[in-house]
């Protein structure tokens, strides 16, 4: 197995440069050696497949490459938003539930400010107020009681 692999690599390597000895020699003659008009169909061939593989290249880098480039840089860009939108839809309803929540502690705090226990006192020491008459007259009775 081992000689039949390098008897082969020596074939190869025997022939790749006889065939660059050739080349090099037909071209400082500036003409071909042998099955010319062959070896020029073969290279306008070899041309007309390297223009349709070029051509087929750029279509694929630029329409299936870049396109699917562009889809998925459109796609990550699309979920970071819906990220932001989320993350901006939470704080909006954390502001509105804190700005409801301020208004009702306002509200508590104006009826706890109209009626807390100091107002109700005053209230109630108006209602059980005595009148003039009557204060003079447990004043009188006060101070009778003294001496």
């Amino acid at each position: 197995m081992v000689t039949t692999s390098l008897t082969y690599f020596l074939v190869s390597i025997f022939t790749g440069i006889a065939l660059l000895v050739v080349i090099h020699k037909e071209r400082r003659r500036g003409r071909r050696f042998f099955a010319s008009k062959f070896r020029d169909w073969l290279d306008r061939l070899v041309e007309v497949a390297s223009s349709l593989l070029l051509k087929s290249w750029e279509h694929f880098s630029k329409y299936i490459v870049q396109l699917s480039w562009y889809y998925s840089l459109h796609s990550v860009l699309r979920t970071i938003l819906k990220i932001i939108v989320a993350v901006y839809t939470y704080f909006e309803n954390l502001f509105e539930r804190n700005r409801d929540r301020t208004k009702q502690l306002r509200s508590e705090k104006r009826q706890l400010n109209e009626f807390n226990h100091l107002h109700q006192i005053t209230t109630h020491k108006q209602e059980t107020a005595l009148s003039p008459a009557q204060q003079k007259k447990l004043r009188h009775k006060k101070l009778e009681e003294k001496h």
